[in-house]
């Protein structure tokens, strides 16, 4: 018998399946690209310690010129698999809502095309959700070629908050979905502001370290992408806007961009700075983001 998501019609786009059990955990995926790590990403999903049942898998085929919502939906796997195709391409936060309204499962798992959880992740993420709706956040090892960099969640908030390895309640996030966060620029900045909607409603955050998945890139904030971290910090200024309190958090305080300025400005000897010079071009880029975004505010202010 095929079924739609709580009994309404499919999105348009979308793959019906066939379900045999309700699923418990939707996990939800946004690929403009790279089908061969999204096929790597669902055999490790297919063999997750979970009975495959529990699973099911939402895909929204992003505009991808490899058609990677075809090759996906060519395999078997053993939980639900839907494909929601975009005829055109659509913001990451506009994707990721439309993969959430086709979910079935009352919990949902933010995983970003290009992470491939650990066996048991699914299974740590459902042990930490059985305390209480909550948003858990999970661990992850940025793999760079040879590098490899852990990041593990200990005390978390909104702002840790990361569409790679996170579970949260699926109303919960239908909601933010209803009063979106439109951000001015492409990328940067998405998570943090979900986090805070997520904080508004109530929602608790939790740190999972035993629940782990690999990323397949380095981690943004030491790479090398100025143009991104350009426009993360041109939109913390935007999200420091909406929400004030998250202002020192987001580093966008008038104080601290002063401090940047002074200490991105010294000689380059600084022991710091011959230690992570990715991280310096991060945050060179980021405050000239977070500057021009004051800028261009003050402007819209005296216009």
């Amino acid at each position: 018998m095929t079924l739609s998501p709580r009994g309404t019609h499919p999105p348009r786009g979308a793959v019906p399946v066939t379900l045999v059990a309700a699923p418990a955990l939707s996990v939800l995926t946004v690929s403009s690209g790279r089908p061969d790590l999204v096929l790597t990403k669902l055999t490790a999903l297919a063999t997750q310690s979970v009975d495959p049942d529990v699973l099911e898998v939402v895909l929204v085929d992003n505009a991808c010129p490899e058609r990677v919502g075809d090759r996906a939906a060519a395999r078997s796997w053993p939980f639900a698999l839907r494909v929601v195709r975009c005829e055109r391409r659509e913001a990451a936060w506009q994707a990721r809502c439309r993969a959430v309204a086709t979910a079935a499962a009352p919990l949902v798992w933010l995983s970003d095309d290009d992470c491939v959880p650990a066996p048991d992740a699914a299974e740590r993420h459902l042990a930490r959700q059985r305390g209480g709706p909550a948003v858990v956040i999970g661990a992850v090892r940025f793999i760079a070629g040879d590098t490899v960099q852990a990041w593990t969640p200990r005390r978390v908030g909104p702002l840790q908050l990361t569409g790679a390895n996170a579970t949260l309640p699926r109303e919960a996030m239908l909601a933010a979905c209803a009063d979106p966060v439109v951000l001015p620029r492409a990328y940067g900045g998405e998570d943090g502001a979900l986090g805070l909607q997520l904080r508004r409603s109530g929602l608790r955050f939790v740190g999972a370290p035993e629940a782990s998945v690999d990323h397949h890139g380095p981690d943004p904030m030491h790479g090398a992408d100025a143009a991104r971290a350009f426009d993360a910090g041109y939109n913390a200024v935007a999200i420091a806007r909406r929400w004030p309190e998250a202002t020192w958090s987001l580093g966008v305080h008038p104080l601290q961009l002063v401090l940047k300025r002074l200490v991105l400005a010294a000689p380059d000897a600084i022991a710091w700075r011959r230690l992570a010079p990715g991280r310096v071009r991060y945050e060179r880029a980021y405050l000239d983001g977070s500057l021009t975004a004051r800028q261009d505010l003050a402007s819209e202010a005296e216009s």
